[in-house]
Parts: C-alpha cells; sequence; structure tokens
C-alpha cells in the first residue's frame, strides 16, 4: 500500500493534470523517472489488490481516500478495476 499511496500522492495531487496530457503520461514518468525496484514492487502491489477480488467501491476508497490521489477515473467513464489494470500496464 505504501508505493501506491506514494504514486497517488506524489504524483496525482491536486495539479497532475497540469503536468501531463493524460493521467496515462503520468505513470510513464513514474516508470521512466524512478527506480526499477520502486516500479516493481508498485506493480506488484497493484496486482495483488486486484487478484484479491475487491469490488469497484474497495478500489475507489483505497485509491481517493486511502491513497490520497487527486484523479479519479471514473470521471472519464473509466472503472477502478479498468484503471488499476491500466496502470499496471503502463508501469510494464
Amino acid at each position: 500500500m505504501e508505493k501506491i499511496e506514494y504514486l497517488a500522492q506524489a504524483y496525482f495531487h491536486q495539479d497532475y493534470d497540469l503536468e501531463a496530457e493524460n493521467p496515462i503520461q503520468i505513470l510513464t514518468e513514474f516508470r521512466d523517472g524512478e527506480p526499477r525496484e520502486v516500479v516493481e514492487e508498485l506493480r506488484g502491489a497493484m496486482e495483488g489488490v486486484l487478484s484479491s477480488g475487491v469490488l469497484e467501491e474497495e478500489l475507489a476508497a483505497l485509491w481517493l481516500d486511502r491513497a490520497g490521489a487527486c484523479y479519479d477515473p471514473r470521471q472519464d467513464g473509466v472503472e477502478m478495476s479498468i484503471w488499476f489494470r491500466q496502470m499496471i500496464d503502463a508501469l510494464l
């Protein structure tokens, strides 16, 4: 959870949309700017969350409330589980 919180707070802060054209570009910046082991730990944490079978509402609470992200993919019509999968894919 620590790595998800780091991503949410350091990269998806209130001005994240001023730093990239879209949220996936933020993830690209994270992937390219952070040490490889940090990126791998984050991917593993996200995969673990998805494989645990959490509900959409729980994913939303984890990403927005617990981790503190300012980006809500549901405002773009993207379900939280799809967003987590997109984040995982962008970190490859």
